[in-house]
Formats: structure tokens, sequence, C-alpha cells
């Protein structure tokens, strides 16, 4: 839901990443670290949530930098960067997951507020301040202006490369603090754990409407994206489908989707 809702943010300004895995699986490594788990008695707590923000963000600008700096296509620079992290975790771990020891951690992933989730809350504030940016802000009507047409936008004085930046770097702010709240989930980092965000998310944002040559899209369109994932998925889990049959399925509705809705005069400049 919350990578989802990131990756819309950057399919909106015609670009793409695919470093989704490998800044989350990165950051829920971090995290296991900085609390108590069985290896260390490290004390950091909350804090830790923190810290995986700002390794998020580092990446996500990092990203942004190389992409609009260097000119390299989005596509290859992110899928630079989550080869890159990913090593950076399973050298940090030798291959092996982290178990956590901190209980007042792992509620973050796993407590509850009466009823509801504590990750549902996190998740859903989230979700309402990227609504408020995409929505309310100059920040957000830029990212459509650039993804809409990007000639244009910097001929009406968008600072195109420093917008195109920020967006990727609030998107790995948000892969970081997902990668956090899954180590807690979990009780252990595990650099594997993220398998499979990269296509959920950019499933759950092309399903909605986010158009994958930029300039369409919102934050509830990433969420409704989100939502037709998942009852595609527990639809076909209850007529006994197998999981691999699942992924083909969903893959060939992805396909089908985008060209039905991709705008075929802007495929030239698709990065």
């Amino acid at each position: 839901m919350i990578t989802g809702s990131a990756m819309s943010f950057v399919l909106m300004t015609g670009s793409i990443d695919l470093s989704v895995e490998g800044v989350v699986g990165l950051s829920g490594v971090i995290a296991s670290f900085l609390v108590k788990n069985l290896s260390n008695s490290n004390d950091f707590g909350y804090f830790a949530l923190v810290v995986c923000l700002g390794v998020g963000l580092l990446f996500g600008l990092l990203n942004g930098a190389i992409f609009s700096k260097l000119r390299i296509p989005s596509f290859m620079t992110t899928l630079g960067i989550g080869y890159i992290t990913n090593g950076i975790g399973v050298l940090l771990t030798k291959g092996n997951p982290v178990v956590i020891s901190d209980w007042g951690f792992r509620q973050l992933g796993v407590g509850r507020i009466g009823f509801v989730p504590n990750t549902f809350i996190i998740g859903s504030l989230l979700l309402v301040i990227m609504w408020f940016v995409h929505e309310r802000t100059f920040f957000g009507r830029y990212i459509l202006a650039i993804g809409g047409d990007e000639a244009i936008a910097r001929d009406l004085g968008i600072k195109v490369e420093r917008i195109k930046v920020g967006v990727f770097g609030l998107a790995g702010a948000l892969y970081g603090i997902v990668g956090a709240l899954l180590t807690a989930k979990l009780g252990s980092g595990d650099i594997t754990a993220p398998r499979g965000f990269t296509f959920d998310s950019i499933a759950a944002s092309v399903l909605g409407g986010v158009a994958i040559t930029g300039g369409i899209g919102s934050v509830p369109k990433a969420l409704i994206g989100a939502l037709i994932l998942t009852i595609l998925r527990n639809g076909m889990i209850l007529m006994g489908i197998s999981p691999y049959v699942q992924q083909g399925v969903i893959g060939a509705i992805l396909i089908f989707t985008v060209a039905l809705t991709l705008d075929r005069a802007k495929i030239p400049v698709l990065k």
C-alpha cells in the first residue's frame, strides 16, 4: 500500500523505480541491528525507524541525482541501486535473517490500538500526508506537469531535475519506513523479505489508473489499485490456483491494462 503510493509518485513523473526491494530490505536489516537482537544488545528502540527513513531517503536521493544529473535512464539507475542495496544487506547479514528480541519495537508491526493494527494506522497517516503533498502543494502539481510534458514544464520555470530528485527521495524515505515496519512485523531483518515488492508496487499503481508514461495519477488511484491487486490474489487463493499461475495471471492483466491506457504519443520519452 505504502510502496505502491510511493511508486505512483515516481510513475507520474514518467520515470520508474526498480530499487524498492533492495532499499526496503536493507532498511529492514539496519533496523534489526539497531534494536535488541540475538547477536547484540543495541537498544535504539523507535529511533531505528528514523534511521531507516534516513537510509531510504539517502538512496532515494542518490537514485534521483544519478538519473537527473547523469542522464542515465531511471530503470537502469534504480536497478543498479537495487542491486547495490541488496548486496550491502547480504554482506551485513551474511545471508541469514537477524532475529530481533525487542518486543517494544515489534509492537510497531504486530501491536494494535483497540482492534486497529498499528501498521494500518501508520500506513493511513502516511497516505494522508502523501495525498496532501500531491493535491495541496506546488510540489504535487509540478510532478504531474513534468510527467505530462517535461519540455513545457521547463518553459514554465519548473526546476525539473530538483523535483525529480525530490520525488525519488520521498519514495526512498517511504521504502525505508516500510523496511523498518516489515522487520517489526516479521521479528527479523531479512534482505529477502520484500521479494516481489517492486512488481506489486508497479502493478498496484497501474491497475489503479496511474499512467506509466506519466502525467496522470493520484494517491487514491494507487490505493484502489492495491485493493484490486489484493482482491485478485485472494480470489485466486480461494479458487485454489497455484501461486505461480497467480503471478502469471496478474502479469497478463497488467500488460492488458497498460495496453489499454498507454499514451503511445509519449512512448519515445518514456524513461
